[in-house]
């Protein structure tokens, strides 16, 4: 064991501000290899892996790191946005944090990294309301699987419709019109024609924080609550990196699979047996998928959920 620590000791690390901060995934990895250096990823079983974490936590503590965080751009490149352990401990208290004081998360929030083109909502970017939203709220706002669905049959039926006149109206209702149902939940009703006899439709918007505190509003169909039970966890906000978005890609059937716990083509069985248990310790959860671009081409991307369900990112392998 003298000689795991010190190969954990070794491993690249990072210095911001005189402290330390060491790789989650290279930790786990390197202690996996260590425990089980013959055994195939996929036989590991789940009582290994809970034995891998728990001798990681107990070596790297040795070593001197306190806590786990999450850093992400600016203190780090995108590339090396991650979990890191670190040297400096966290003090939680009921009042306020001090200044000084490390939280879970470092750098900026979702809110912030879009609104400087980082990240791009991966439903409504894609049709083009962006401008739209930013017309009617300050803070980001996001829509259901249900409601896009709503939105793309009412724009491919016979009425004239299009999806910012669609969007418009109903960001402009959530504004203006509905009841409150709670300090961050609002029920409203918008006309939408061409969905055969029914004009109105009923709306919830509900206000949710993001892994850095940071607000975003998250709109879909009052009763859509069915079809969310399919889903064995939450999304949370779904966005996507420039080079996702860059493939001109309908990322809706791979998030539903995603959420379903279908993890995707030709996954590492290690990251598969990590997923399963992700579910059941919150964990974060990756899925792979290759997607057609084209030409008989295919592009291989990654989604990621947050380890509290409040973000979901879909991202090239490169842009990790």
């Amino acid at each position: 064991m003298e000689k795991l620590k010190n190969d954990l000791a070794t491993l690249p690390a990072v210095t911001l501000s005189g402290e330390t901060y060491l790789s989650y995934q290279a930790v786990t990895n390197a202690v996996a290899a260590f425990l089980f250096p013959t055994r195939p990823t996929e036989q590991i079983t789940e009582a290994e892996y809970q034995h891998i974490l728990e001798t990681a936590d107990f070596l790297c503590r040795q070593l001197g790191y306190q806590s786990v965080l999450k850093l992400t751009p600016p203190h780090v490149a995108l590339a090396d946005m991650g979990l890191y352990w670190s040297t400096k401990p966290v003090h939680i208290s009921q009042s306020s944090p001090e200044p000084d004081t490390i939280v879970i998360h470092a750098g900026p929030g979702r809110a912030e990294m879009m609104k400087e083109g980082h990240l791009l909502d991966a439903r409504l970017s894609q049709l083009g309301l962006d401008e739209v939203t930013r017309q009617h709220f300050k803070i980001p706002v996001t829509a259901s699987d249900g409601l896009i669905d709503l939105m793309h049959q009412a724009v491919n039926s016979n009425w004239p419709n299009d999806y910012k006149g669609i969007w418009l109206d109903i960001l402009g209702m959530c504004a203006t019109a509905g009841r409150d149902a709670s300090a961050t939940e609002r029920m409203f009703t918008a006309i939408i024609r061409g969905l055969g006899r029914r004009r109105y439709w009923h709306f919830k918007a509900h206000i949710q924080q993001d892994g850095s505190g940071s607000p975003f509003l998250f709109i879909c169909l009052a009763d859509e609550s069915v079809a969310a039970k399919k889903q064995l966890f939450q999304l949370g906000h779904v966005v996507m990196t420039p080079g996702a978005a860059g493939l001109s890609v309908d990322f809706s059937p791979y998030l539903a699979r995603h959420a379903r716990g279908d993890w995707g083509d030709k996954l590492d069985p290690f990251d598969r047996q990590q997923n399963d248990l992700a579910l059941k310790q919150g964990f974060r959860i990756l899925s792979a998928y290759n997607v057609p671009t084209g030409d008989d081409e295919t592009e291989r991307i990654w989604i990621i959920t947050e380890a509290d369900r409040s973000g979901t990112t879909v991202l090239l392998p490169s842009e990790y």
